[in-house]
Order: C-alpha cells, then sequence, then structure tokens
C-alpha cells in the first residue's frame, strides 16, 4: 500500500468533516458524495463508516479515519493512475492545484477554443469541493472516482 502523507490525511478529513466536529459521520460521508456529483446509498456509507469505527460510537474520529480513507481511494492500478493524473496538473508539486496551473494546461491544448482563463477557472471550481480556490488530491481523487 503506497504511503500516504500526513497532510494528505488531514486536507481528505477536514472535506468529510462538514461540520467540524472532529468526527465523520454516514450523513456527511453521503453529502460529500454527493457534493463531487456522485451518489452513495445509505447502507453503503454505514458499511464504510462501520469499517473503520473503531471504537463503535456511529463516526469516525482523525484515529480511525486512515482507514476510511484507504477505503475510498483504493490501491493498486487505479489509485496510481489517479495520483499521475493530479502529478501532471501539480505542476509546482505543492499538493494542490491551481488555476494557474490549471491555465497552463488549458493555453496549450487546443480543445479549449474560449476564454481560456474562464475555463481554468471553471475546471479548478468544478473540482474545488471545499471552495478554497485550490484543488487537493482528496478532491481531485473524490470527483474522479464518484462523479458520475
Amino acid at each position: 500500500m503506497a504511503e500516504v502523507k500526513n497532510a494528505e490525511l488531514e486536507e481528505a478529513f477536514k472535506l468529510f468533516d462538514m461540520d467540524r466536529d472532529g468526527l465523520i459521520t454516514v450523513a456527511e460521508l453521503k453529502k460529500l458524495i454527493e457534493k463531487v456529483g456522485g451518489k452513495m446509498t445509505e447502507g453503503e456509507a454505514r458499511a464504510l463508516i462501520h469499517q473503520a469505527d473503531r471504537d463503535e460510537n456511529g463516526a469516525v474520529d482523525f484515529s480511525e479515519f486512515s482507514s476510511l480513507w484507504s477505503d475510498i481511494r483504493g490501491e493498486g492500478e487505479e489509485e496510481m493512475e489517479i495520483r499521475q493524473e493530479f502529478s501532471k496538473l501539480d505542476s509546482d508539486n505543492s499538493g494542490f492545484i491551481t488555476r494557474e496551473e490549471m491555465l497552463d494546461i488549458i493555453v496549450g491544448c487546443d480543445h479549449f477554443t474560449g476564454d481560456k482563463v474562464e475555463e481554468a477557472k471553471k475546471c479548478v471550481a468544478e473540482l474545488d469541493v471545499d471552495q478554497d480556490g485550490r484543488v487537493s488530491y482528496p478532491e481531485f481523487l473524490l470527483v474522479w472516482k464518484y462523479r458520475l
């Protein structure tokens, strides 16, 4: 299994813990997946939370989160492919894709014919789940895996 950096875990945990109470609930998990354009049933969300919930309080705290994150991001070829695609866009290796990095990609691509700055803003906005103006790997992965 690929070693996950603590910064990635913290960034992912913040995405899931929407009410900032230090716990990820079934409702928060489902809401985040819906926010990225995906679907998750109540049963699927419960099963993921239950698997990671070592203290059996019905929610996942940060100490239990690495297990939940591992289940969600997966392993092997697919996760490596997603990470490689993210790395191509994160040209400064900061761990985030910025509007400027997206603009650099779009400018060099003939596919986009309109206002390239607007296209870059739109691309980042679609991926930027927490709306902080940049795209983290956890955001990128969730959109990649769960967007319909």
